[in-house]
């Protein structure tokens, strides 16, 4: 047990250190990407653009992809472990798995429209963020003329407006977060109380809840909550990624100057 325990984290820490470097090149990578843009965008694609959404691109949208990528082994790894939790109930509970996976499988959808509902608010507060950081900049450029008119406290009260609108629209990506955690955390506990109460329905004579078989499936439904709560990370993480992806594309595909400066000539 201890020499398998050694292995398993000699591995695990292995695996990490390789997905954390791969995160980090891709995002080295995407920033010097964007730099390039920048230097090179046409005077059209310039108007279209402001400061604050570059600084968001590089700070928040090329993080969001690394983040992704160090958990990216989730997406096969957390189903598999949950089908092999589900084998090995079906083989010591046998049908009264259905009653379980029916609660696992009306989550899916929930769990969908969360998503959806999520990347919504991603889009908007990545609106206001953008609004936010421009205005901000435009404050500091110009900060001899806004103390010459006495504008500090309009400014002010322009930027904490839409700090609110941001502020709004994040405690509701909190709450349908949480939602999403607290349903795949009640999930294992009710799937194990109606397989087993199916278990004993099903045959009470013959399926009795020995120790056995009650601290056996109880175990089973323990290492179930790991990976389902990886999945709820990993859908965090993929709703935000997907928003960012479509940033950094809409972006990269502005138009250039035609004939950019080299430093040959």
């Amino acid at each position: 047990m201890f020499a398998v325990t050694s292995i398993q984290s000699m591995f695990l820490h292995q695996y990490y250190h390789i997905v954390f470097r791969l995160g980090m090149n891709i995002k080295s990578v995407l920033t010097s990407v964007v730099y390039n843009k920048v230097l090179f965008l046409s005077n059209k694609a310039r108007k279209n653009r402001t400061v604050g959404e570059i600084v968001n691109l590089m700070s928040v949208d090329i993080q969001r992809i690394q983040e992704l990528i160090d958990s990216i082994n989730h997406f096969w790894s957390a189903p598999l472990q949950v089908i092999l939790a589900v084998y090995f109930l079906f083989q010591l509970l046998g049908v009264a798995v259905v009653g379980g996976l029916v609660v696992l499988i009306t989550m899916i959808p929930l769990n969908y429209l969360i998503s959806i509902k999520m990347k919504n608010y991603q889009v908007q507060q990545m609106k206001h963020k953008d609004e936010r950081l421009k205005i901000t900049s435009e404050v500091l450029n110009g900060m001899k003329v806004l103390k010459l008119y006495a504008w500090e406290e309009s400014m002010k009260k322009i930027i904490l407006e839409i700090r609110q609108k941001e502020i709004k629209i994040l405690r509701k990506l909190a709450y349908l977060n949480a939602a999403i955690v607290l349903s795949w955390s009640c999930v294992p506990f009710l799937a194990s109380v109606i397989m087993l109460g199916t278990y004993v329905v099903i045959n009470p004579e013959k399926n009795i809840l020995t120790p056995q078989v009650t601290f056996v499936s109880l175990s089973i439904f323990n290492i179930m909550k790991f990976p389902l709560a990886i999945l709820t990370r990993v859908t965090n993480q993929v709703v935000q990624s997907h928003v960012s992806n479509k940033r950094l594309k809409s972006f990269l595909v502005e138009d250039e100057i035609e004939n950019p400066p080299s430093f040959d000539n």
